[in-house]
């Protein structure tokens, strides 16, 4: 049986007892870098810790059960049941934004405008370019907030991307540093740079490209509210997960079509629900009772 340790960061503005007990625990309330958020206590592990190379490690932010509704125990029990051959375990919130998009670059540059283009600068300029625009991403290889548990040779592939990101975003005189650290939207503000939002998706890249790292994924549609938008998202994302698998191009112009009424059948799928059309109801309540399992593992 492999090891588990899985962190739970304490920020600046979390309290200790605000956090599971279940999770151990990774200090940054000296919070030294901000502008960095969570990356920062991450890599000062991953650089300085021991690790055992078939243990998992796993570095969750204080929101995790507000944002997955699973506990500590459920994501210990999640990850044990893990194979020898896994390399990875994604235990994202609901992925149903992104769902509509190709990829989570695609989707990222709607939120954070720009950062397709940064990010393709990016990777071609560390000597690993990809047309970000083709590259198709589904519920196999996305997830949010770092929410990965992983053993140390995923870790490592990880922060050598990770690093070098670093290295630029830091480089006073690149001016694709400044792009980096130029701030982006987010959340109605305008105070995360750039290089925040590309450091998120560096998981979801790797994996896309990498077959040789195995990730498993916990129901990657759970979500808490706006149930309604999950049907839409759903058959998108088994859109993408049919091309990446057979590559024919029927599953992606599908894919499209679906994606463009995403909206139309999101409003379609509420309105059935508030007047009671029985097979859309039971549909959504469906989609609903997921969130509430999670809560009970």
């Amino acid at each position: 049986m492999p090891g588990i340790f899985i962190y739970q960061i304490l920020n600046h503005y979390t309290k200790p007892e605000d956090l599971d007990p279940g999770f151990l625990v990774l200090d940054n309330s000296s919070n030294q870098r901000p502008d960095w958020f969570e990356y920062w206590p991450i890599r000062t592990f991953l650089l300085n810790e021991p690790l055992d190379e078939e243990s998992f490690y796993g570095f969750l932010s204080p929101k995790f059960k507000y944002k997955t509704n699973l506990s500590a125990a459920a994501a210990r029990e999640f990850v044990s049941r893990e194979s020898a051959t896994t390399d990875v375990v994604l235990l994202s919130p609901s992925i149903h934004l992104t769902a509509y998009h190709l990829n989570v670059f695609a989707f990222g540059d709607t939120v954070h405008p720009g950062l397709l283009k940064v990010a393709d600068r990016f990777f071609r300029h560390i000597g690993q370019p990809m047309n970000l625009h083709a590259l198709v991403t589904n519920s196999r290889n996305e997830v949010y907030s770092n929410y990965m548990i992983g053993k140390p040779r995923f870790w490592r592939a990880w922060l050598e991307i990770a690093e070098q990101l670093f290295a630029l975003a830091e480089s006073p005189d690149d001016p694709l540093g400044a792009e980096l650290r130029a701030p982006t939207l987010y959340r109605g503000g305008n105070g995360v740079q750039m290089k925040i939002f590309i450091m998120e998706r560096i998981t979801t890249w790797i994996l896309a490209r990498d077959s040789r790292f195995v990730a498993r994924v916990r129901d990657p549609f759970v979500a808490r509210s706006r149930v309604y938008k999950l049907p839409g998202a759903i058959v998108c994302d088994a859109l993408k997960i049919a091309y990446a698998t057979n590559h024919r191009e029927e599953y992606k112009d599908l894919f499209y079509l679906v994606s463009r009424i995403g909206r139309p059948l999101s409003w379609l799928i509420r309105i059935g629900t508030l007047f009671g059309f029985k097979p859309i109801r039971a549909c959504v309540a469906a989609l609903s009772s997921y969130w509430v399992k999670a809560g009970k593992s």
